[in-house]
């Protein structure tokens, strides 16, 4: 069930008293506090997400986003806010206000990009995390658009936007992690297997790794090769599970009904 977004008059009150009792030199306490509401309710927002409590901070972000002054940013914010919580088609329009205040505005594009695959657009989601990538231009970015590209069975896009990821942030094992899934999916085991050995061998791979490398493994029809060296960390009974999922998607006959098998175990 779906939380209730929760609005709070009385700690709004007091944050537009708090602005409105202050000035600065002879300009009037009205037109100062109105040139700030907006962002000291946002940084207060900021304060509450940070701690977790998202239905309070959407509620600030909210009014934040209903003042005169309200930045761009804040409209991500509170996109960013409603994708935490589950609610990508919210989350949307809040990216798409941010968007007519700053159309170029790279983290609201990717921020919806996200927010329309979530909510079943996967197409209109992919264009968008495409046209984002190269605006922030981030390893995160290019990953992000890799993923979507991934479960969406287009195994070339996404292993070019990995390659772009880790361009930008050489050695990620995360980026590195996707890429071989991704070749894995379409059955490119001369890009995969250097990157599973590469990350097996990692001496900071963490458990999520070495569960998609078995994955990897899998997809490729190798699995034998991961039960004779198993990854240290994982049961037999896990990996011989996840072997068999691999093996099931293995045989599926398109790449989108692989891809979107391979999403549902690694959900």
């Amino acid at each position: 069930m779906r939380k209730t977004v929760v609005f709070l008059p009385a700690v709004l009150a007091l944050v537009l008293q708090g602005c409105q009792s202050m000035t600065t030199g002879s300009v009037p306490a009205k037109t100062q506090a109105s040139s700030s509401q907006s962002d000291r309710l946002t940084k207060l927002a900021d304060d509450i997400g940070a701690r977790g409590e998202n239905d309070t901070a959407i509620a600030l972000y909210q009014r934040a986003a209903s003042m005169p002054d309200a930045k761009a940013s804040t409209f991500v914010k509170a996109g960013d806010a409603y994708m935490r919580e589950g609610y990508p088609t919210e989350a949307a329009k809040a990216y798409q206000a941010a968007l007519a205040k700053a159309p170029s505005d790279g983290t609201a594009m990717l921020g919806l990009g996200s927010a329309m695959i979530e909510a079943g657009d996967i197409e209109a989601g992919l264009r968008a995390l495409a046209q984002a990538a190269p605006l922030v231009n981030t390893s995160s970015a290019y990953n992000r658009l890799g993923v979507a590209q991934t479960f969406a069975g287009r195994t070339g896009d996404a292993l070019a936007s990995y390659a772009q990821a880790l361009k930008l942030a050489p050695g990620d094992l995360d980026v590195e992690t996707n890429m071989a899934l991704a070749a894995a999916l379409e059955g490119n085991a001369a890009t995969a297997l250097p990157l599973a050995q590469k990350i097996a061998a990692a001496p900071d791979a963490q458990l999520h790794h070495k569960r998609n490398l078995v994955v990897v493994y899998g997809l490729l029809g190798q699995g034998e090769q991961v039960k004779a060296s198993p990854p240290i960390g994982l049961t037999t009974k896990e990996i011989s599970t996840l072997l068999k999922r691999a093996n099931g998607i293995r045989q599926k006959g398109s790449a989108e009904s692989r891809a979107k098998a391979l999403g549902a175990i690694l959900s």
